[in-house]
């Protein structure tokens, strides 16, 4: 990437399944997420949403996240009565919302609650599934908190030594289906493709750190120098045949806007 090139705006299209706590099924409610944002300084970060749902009666459901941000952190706490209606909301144990509407208590009605997390701004949806059934979401800083990949560990790599001597040329975007970001397609010039990057490849790390986002495998990438040379972990032939670009390829235009393409 040209040096002096701005920021690239993260993308807000979610590209893995969302994060969803579910009223009626609390245990699968207790599992992991992931969930990009900026720093204080502008560079992407992946932070670890760990979702926990549980019953405080038949009527109030308690959903919590927890999260690590820039060595702070931070507890977000929705408690939702189903019949009364009720929905309180906590950021480390500190009320922050209370909302009561008679409406809630007489008919299932959605809800969206905005609020402050240490630096970030976060929102909580809250989503009737039908009976007093419902689902929730939480998003930071205007991104949907997703599930969180199976660990690229569990996947094996090859390493490629890649010459940043010219543009490393291709179109990036987040693997949909497990860890890592998918290979959609090279440009005319590029670096990659010529050290031996295939078109559907699964990008695991770069210079051993992992990545998850097509936003920070950029950024990694763009933090070396020209022409210095970098590592870039790829999943083996087989398992890119398994996570394929093709479908990626076959979205429509407009959705293939939406990747960030690394020229």
């Amino acid at each position: 990437m040209a040096q002096g090139n701005p920021v690239a705006p993260l993308n807000l299209a979610p590209t893995r399944n969302p994060l969803v706590a579910t009223s009626n099924d609390l245990d699968a409610g207790n599992q992991a997420g992931i969930v990009t944002v900026r720093d204080s300084v502008g560079t992407p970060r992946s932070v670890r949403v760990v979702q926990k749902e549980e019953a405080e009666s038949a009527n109030m459901v308690r959903v919590s996240w927890f999260y690590t941000f820039e060595e702070k952190s931070y507890t977000i706490e929705l408690r939702h009565g189903r019949r009364s209606g009720i929905r309180k909301i906590y950021v480390n144990k500190e009320l922050v919302e209370r909302d009561k509407k008679w409406s809630y208590a007489l008919t299932a009605k959605a809800s969206v609650h905005d609020f402050d997390v240490g630096p970030k701004q976060a929102r909580i949806s809250v989503e009737p599934m039908g009976g007093s059934n419902y689902h929730y979401q939480l998003f930071i800083d205007g991104r949907i908190v997703e599930a969180a990949p199976p660990a690229a560990s569990e996947l094996r790599s090859r390493v490629l030594r890649i010459e940043k001597n010219k543009r490393i040329g291709m179109t990036l975007q987040n693997n949909s289906m497990g860890p890592g970001v998918v290979v959609v397609q090279f440009q005319p010039e590029s670096a990659a493709r010529d050290a031996g990057v295939k078109e559907g490849d699964i990008i695991l790390a770069v210079n051993s750190e992992p990545v998850n986002t097509h936003e920070i495998a950029v950024y990694k990438i763009d933090q070396v120098r020209e022409g210095d040379a970098f590592l870039m972990s790829v999943a083996v032939e087989g398992i890119s045949e398994l996570y394929s670009a093709r479908e990626a390829a076959g979205q429509p235009e407009s959705a293939r806007r939406e990747n960030l393409i690394y020229t």
